[in-house]
């Protein structure tokens, strides 16, 4: 992969996208007014003045702050560490070394390691707005922290293999002279002045060889080049993709998937127009046009509140001005725009988010009103944690890894494959239906029970325990594993045995002891003169 070799790929990217991005720019101008270049370069120019009605602003600032506070809130134990093996996962050494390891990679999420927490909004703003954002995460090695950045979409390219799997990321992006040296020192002919266009492309390393040392053994090659700059050219590689990104909704011989912003789209404008019309109604409706005599004497700067209008009246007491007002009447358009609002709204799973956002809701509420919506978001849900949030703790785990920094696992994880499991709010909510299926049947067991104690022989507890703690979010250090729960069956069943036993014996010496005074008061009895 010589370096013209890269300029044209990165040229067929371009071209790749270039139907997107007239969609993506009235989205923008509708949701992201300050994003809308995507040629490249950030616009200085604010179009927010554009904006007439707040609502798919705030839709998606809802959508966004949702996503983030019920799916990555650092304040929740958001994820777990797990294998396919449910009986070994109760293992205690087992389950307590991925409770460790989850601590450790956690750690390095915080605000002291890195900015992970501070990028998410934005990855997941671009993901309800365009149908994709994308998280870019490396270890900043000599300083002990991770750089974890949003990716602007409009630095963004790439490209997918037959499967629908992202098989090469390009970014393009501008740094100043100075910052050229700071990153890539050594770079010749670079004036600190002047903006210099920088490429990152990353993709399928189709020459690796597994188990060699370097770049060579990755599956991820990397090249920074620049098309300014001939002598900057740059490689590299990785063992996993830096770049994570999240495909909301996937389309058919497209690379580029869609958003609820695409959805919201026609909605959005329509708002839009209607509320333009509805400002330019009420302007003429507060200052009306004019029909005045063409020799009057005011101009349009005359007529304020409270002014005396000279040349206003003829001799004869006749108006010389009177406002105009067209034939027709203005439409209501209130209860429309309502509509279109809610319908924006919707488009960003705004009920959703107000469902898991109440704990208080009831089971009827969940089953009946909201279960439909649920399962709609459910297969966006899955994309974000399969094509985002998975890859990212995947990566930080093996990037530990790789530098010691977590406890060698117990030997019977040998050969096992390493899953993410998902604790927030939003995939908790996911699996409560069949946790409230476990505890209205619970109820009704017990109800049962009152009328015939031997229908509790029908239910099993161990597994209604372990279905209600899957569907929370409470630590498994709280659930003993299966070989402790069957030692302290064990002895508690040795001691009820003991206490049997010592029962009984006290029973038989109390039999012996009743029968023993009986006989030596038959015999007193016989030795009595009569």
């Amino acid at each position: 992969m010589d370096r013209t070799w890269l300029i044209d790929r990165h040229n067929e990217l371009k071209t790749l996208r270039q139907p997107e991005e007239r969609l993506w720019k009235q989205i923008a101008e509708l949701l992201r007014p300050d994003d809308q270049d995507f040629q490249g370069k950030t616009s200085n120019n604010s179009a927010m003045d554009e904006i007439l009605d707040s609502t798919p602003l705030y839709a998606l600032e809802d959508f966004t702050g949702g996503m983030f506070g019920q799916l990555t809130n650092p304040a929740n134990d958001w994820f777990g560490l797990g294998i396919a093996d449910e009986e070994l996962m109760l293992y205690q050494p087992v389950k307590q070394w991925f409770w460790t390891v989850k601590q450790r990679i956690r750690a390095t999420l915080g605000p002291t390691m890195s900015s992970f927490y501070t990028e998410v909004p934005s990855w997941f703003a671009d993901t309800g707005a365009f149908g994709i954002g994308t998280l870019y995460s490396e270890e900043e090695i000599g300083r002990g922290s991770f750089l974890d950045r949003a990716i602007p979409l409009r630095e963004l390219y790439i490209d997918t293999d037959a499967a629908g799997r992202i098989s090469a990321v390009h970014r393009e992006f501008t740094l100043r002279g100075r910052q050229v040296l700071q990153q890539f020192p050594g770079t010749q002919n670079v004036k600190e002045d002047r903006e210099y266009t920088i490429i990152h492309a990353v993709m399928e390393n189709p020459d690796v060889k597994p188990g060699r040392i370097g770049p060579a053994g990755m599956a991820w090659a990397s090249a920074y080049l620049s098309p300014d700059l001939v002598q900057l050219d740059r490689r590299g590689g990785y063992n996993e993709n830096p770049y994570h990104s999240i495909a909301w909704s996937r389309r058919s011989g497209r690379v580029y998937p869609r958003g609820p912003g695409h959805i919201a789209r026609p909605d959005m404008r329509t708002l839009q127009e209607m509320e333009k019309n509805d400002l330019i109604a009420d302007q003429f409706a507060a200052d009306p046009m004019k029909l005045v005599h063409g020799e009057a004497d005011f101009t349009p700067a005359d007529m304020v509140p409270g002014a005396l209008l000279m040349g206003g009246m003829s001799d004869q007491g006749k108006r010389l001005v009177e406002a105009f007002t067209p034939n027709g009447q203005i439409r209501d358009r209130g209860q429309h725009k309502q509509e279109k609002r809610a319908a924006i709204k919707e488009a960003f799973y705004f009920s959703v988010m107000q469902l898991i956002n109440r704990p208080q809701m009831t089971a009827t509420e969940f089953t009946g009103f909201q279960e439909e919506t649920l399962r709609r978001l459910a297969p966006n849900l899955e994309r974000i944690q399969q094509g985002g949030l998975t890859p990212f703790i995947l990566r930080r785990f093996r990037i530990l890894q790789r530098a010691g920094a977590l406890p060698p696992p117990p030997p019977e994880l040998d050969g096992q494959m390493l899953d993410v499991a998902y604790l927030s709010p939003l995939a908790k909510v996911q699996q409560m239906q069949q946790a409230r299926a476990a505890d209205q049947l619970f109820g009704r067991v017990m109800q049962a029970a009152q009328v015939d104690p031997e229908v509790v022989d029908t239910f099993d507890i161990d597994q209604y325990i372990a279905v209600t703690h899957q569907a929370s979010v409470a630590p498994p250090s709280l659930l003993r594993s299966p070989e402790a729960i069957a030692q302290r069956r064990q002895l508690r069943a040795q001691a009820q045995a003991q206490q049997t036993a010592l029962d009984q014996a006290k029973q038989q010496v109390e039999i012996a002891a009743t029968g023993a005074h009986a006989a030596q008061a038959q015999t007193l009895a016989k030795g009595r003169p009569a």
